[in-house]
């Protein structure tokens, strides 16, 4: 209920401000990366960053004539060149809600007037609108392997004067003069409703619905069907964990006119379709940094913002989602017990989805290494990996058995002798904590020894 009221008061204040919003200018940018560093690049995911975790980040995009008009000699491109600097970040206030934002910097622009014979280039600069957009997360896909969130979202002009101090030939529209083509000059707002599936934690599929609130607008007088109006918005991405470093996504989205519903998808010019594919490098020890790289085009339709080409690349940081657990016992608890044949009775931990020990257990190995070269009456010794709930049998069952291996190595690396060592992964069969709740499952991602000679 308390998630419910905060969104509809939102929603309100959005309505409100558009209602009464005078609307000037066009917008040609459509490419609006998320602002929380998620799986994909334009798409919202349906998790949210943990209470007080936060990402930033800045992606330069680049588009080949993203706006084109019909003139009587053929169609021609209004902006010729794009280059976009994105700057944007967010931050978790609960485990369910987050607030990003995201400030486009027209770093370069080449653009044309279609209504003067000459075509006379020119160089712009200045800012695209502002976004403010929260995520309110309904359901949570790591552990139901499903998750639903809504994102509302709101936009405010940043224009500068600078951008709007161009002459007005007569008989040229002055909305041609109003700008770089990046802003709506005015408050915009609407939402979105996010679905996403998790197939064995390693490919992700995410659908994206919404509508946006536009005051309507003629911006090319002579060309009825040159108008904005309210939009529907619809997207759709897939996100492929290759390795634990290296990722893979693809987009498509489109958005159309749809005030009436009856106008949408029914104008080439209003139903701009784009698809991305980008690579994504998150390197070992990261920490939460990532890389992505990657181009893409419109196509079926050549709408407003739908470029011929498109590249684009990113860096970000993202904290890490790591949870806290209390210190680890005085060294004075490891004791073997080998009539019962265990061993130790702290536990192994490690990060969320991978095999890297988390430092938290550095001094526990320390301890075990000591221990083992104190006692060379132990011949064999057992180490079992196991995780949380999160994940197929067969996926899980894979994964305990490297975070295994890992310790194994580590033991080896500080002067145990290898033949005394064996990994064996048991996956999710023998969980010790609640694998409903964030703090369990976290304990449950552990190595346990056992002596066997």
């Amino acid at each position: 209920m308390r998630k419910l009221l905060v969104l509809v008061l939102f929603l309100l204040c959005i309505s409100s401000s558009v209602a009464h919003a005078r609307y000037r200018e066009l917008n040609a940018i459509i490419f609006n990366p998320v602002t929380d560093g998620g799986k994909y690049l334009t798409i919202q995911e349906s998790s949210s960053l943990p209470q007080w975790h936060f990402n930033f980040g800045v992606l330069v995009d680049y588009a080949r004539e993203p706006l084109q008009v019909n003139t009587s000699t053929g169609r021609r491109p209004v902006v010729d060149d794009q280059l976009v600097t994105n700057l944007n970040g967010a931050i978790g206030f609960t485990d369910w809600l987050e607030l990003g934002v995201n400030l486009p910097i027209i770093t370069w622009e080449t653009w044309a007037s279609p209504d003067v014979a000459a075509i006379t280039k020119e160089n712009k600069y200045g800012l695209g609108d502002l976004r403010v957009e929260t995520k309110f997360r309904i359901l949570d896909v790591e552990r139901y392997h499903v998750g639903i969130a809504v994102v509302p979202f709101i936009t405010f002009p940043t224009v500068t004067s600078s951008l709007q101090s161009q002459p007005n030939p007569a008989g040229v529209p002055s909305a041609w003069f109003n700008g770089a083509f990046a802003s709506n000059e005015v408050i915009t707002g609407g939402g979105k409703l996010v679905i996403e599936g998790d197939i064995a934690n390693r490919v992700w599929l995410a659908l994206n619905a919404g509508y946006q609130l536009h005051k309507y607008r003629q911006y090319y007088p002579t060309n009825p069907d040159a108008f904005v109006d309210n939009l529907l918005l619809l997207g759709g991405a897939a996100h492929v964990r290759i390795t634990d470093a290296w990722r893979v996504i693809a987009e498509m989205n489109t958005e159309t006119v749809a005030k009436p519903f009856s106008n949408a998808f029914r104008s080439k010019r209003q139903t701009p379709v784009e698809v991305d594919g980008a690579v994504r490098w998150e390197p070992a020890g990261g920490k939460g940094l990532a890389v992505t790289a990657g181009a893409g085009r419109g196509i079926i339709t050549a709408g407003v913002g739908a470029p011929n080409l498109r590249v684009f690349m990113g860096l970000n940081y993202r904290k890490p989602k790591i949870v806290e657990l209390p210190p680890p016992p005085p060294p004075a608890e490891v004791e073997v017990k080998s009539q019962e044949k265990i061993i130790i009775t702290q536990k192994i931990h490690f990060e969320f989805n991978k095999a890297n020990i988390r430092p938290i257990s550095f001094p526990i190995l320390n301890d075990v290494v000591t221990l083992l070269n104190k006692n060379p009456e132990i011949k064999k010794i057992e180490i079992g990996g196991h995780c949380d709930s999160i994940g197929g049998d067969a996926y899980n069952l894979k994964l305990s058995q490297k975070r295994a291996q890992s310790v194994v190595n580590y033991l080896v690396k500080n002067g145990v002798d290898s033949s005394r060592l064996v990994a064996k992964g048991y996956g999710k069969s023998a969980p010790i904590a609640d694998n409903n709740t964030t703090e369990g499952r976290a304990k449950n991602r552990r190595v346990e020894f056992t002596v066997l000679e």
